[in-house]
């Protein structure tokens, strides 16, 4: 065992400044996880900072600008971009989500009544119907009025629990004022800072925190720099295509609650599977619902499912084919213990943070790469020197 445990450190800890880059980590997470209420501000715009050097750097090699007229161009978009989603969007997804929320509420309550809608007598009568036409002795064992019964429990279960989840978790994870008001204010100054004077933050932090082997981080930072960085651009237009392209289906389509319901499809792209699977629920009973059994609900369905294949066959191969792919299970394990660790602000970062961790993994500097190089560059010196010789003949 212990020869194991030496033979795994000398392979990944043998190059000089790994261990050093393996602590910071390590007390990043620690400092983040249990002091998250005191760095949040920092936390949240270095990860603004990080998503908009791209355009910083983009305006300075096309429009050769210094470093800070740039920022202060790709602050003032994004601000002003900030404000307008606030003002012209949020108010019509927050309007639709308390609708949501009220009618849920509504339901749950006629549900736990004597009444009975038209759709628990539609599902309860289908399902009567499907029993029927099984073998026996299954008929047998249930009566119309025990489907009845599983309908409207099942319904009033569901129901309840949505909005059990909506109030207690999400709820208050979403919806703090204080909280929000000091991120509006602070984080943008933050943000700002650090894109105006990265290089001096750079050095602060090679210097003080990184390890004093640096050539580790020059080789190791650049490769997970760019599958993060595709990641994270790719994932963003992602987001805003699939919300504008599900929103207007639906308003076209006339369903209701159609920005709730395509900011929804937009952020369920954040966890791919999970999400998908979470977000056709409301958007398959939202139009039952609305429309009752009816042929134009094929339309509906339909419509969504184009989207939805569109979306995994052209856009998402477009969008990440640089980018490093998860797979299922890496997937379902982030999710399953970033949302263990950080609740609902853990599940909406668990591929990224899986994508960090992923790159990590895969770039990490082992006895074998340094090996393999060092024998690379060695192969190559000597090609150079016999080629000397037969060039001055």
């Amino acid at each position: 065992m212990i020869k194991l445990f030496k033979g795994w450190y000398s392979r990944h800890f043998s190059t000089p400044g790994t261990i050093e880059f393996a602590l910071v980590l390590l007390a990043s997470f620690v400092v983040v996880y249990y002091f998250m209420w005191l760095v949040g501000p920092l936390v949240v715009a270095l990860c603004i900072a990080y998503c908009l050097d791209w355009f910083v750097r983009l305006l300075i090699k096309k429009l050769n600008m210094k470093r800070m007229p740039a920022s202060i161009i790709t602050m003032v978009l994004f601000v002003g971009v900030s404000i307008g989603i606030m003002v012209f969007i949020v108010p019509k997804i927050v309007q639709q989500a308390n609708q949501f929320y009220t009618n849920l509420q509504q339901i749950s309550i006629s549900a736990k009544g004597d009444r009975r809608d038209d759709f628990d007598t539609l599902v309860s009568t289908k399902t009567y119907e499907f029993i029927e036409s099984l073998p026996d002795p299954i008929p047998s064992m249930f009566s119309q009025e025990e489907i009845d019964q599983y309908v409207l429990h099942a319904r009033s279960s569901i129901l309840s629990n949505i909005t059990s989840i909506i109030r207690n978790q999400i709820m208050p994870s979403v919806v703090n004022v204080m909280t929000w008001l000091m991120y509006m204010i602070i984080v943008p100054i933050f943000t700002f800072l650090m894109l105006s004077n990265k290089e001096t933050l750079q050095k602060r932090f090679g210097k003080y925190i990184l390890p004093h082997n640096q050539k580790v981080m020059r080789d190791f930072w650049p490769k997970m720099n760019f599958q993060i960085e595709s990641y994270i651009r790719g994932k963003i237009l992602h987001i805003i295509i699939i919300t504008i392209v599900n929103t207007l289906a639906f308003m076209i389509l006339g369903v209701n609650y159609a920005f709730l319901l395509g900011f929804g499809v937009g952020l369920s792209v954040i966890v791919p599977y999970v999400g998908a699977a979470i977000i056709t629920i409301p958007v398959v009973l939202i139009p039952i619902f609305q429309f009752g059994f009816c042929s134009y609900l094929i339309w509906i369905f339909a419509v969504y499912l184009v989207i939805q294949l569109l979306d995994s066959n052209v856009l998402t191969p477009m969008l990440f084919s640089k980018a490093m792919d998860l797979d299922a299970f890496s997937i379902l394990s982030a999710v399953l213990i970033f949302g263990g660790l950080w609740g609902f602000w853990g599940v909406f970062f668990s591929i990224p943070l899986a994508t960090f961790i992923g790159s990590l993994f895969t770039n990490w500097p082992n006895k074998e790469s340094a090996d393999n190089k060092a024998t690379l560059d060695y192969k190559k010196s000597g090609d150079k020197k016999e080629s000397a010789p037969t060039s001055k003949a």
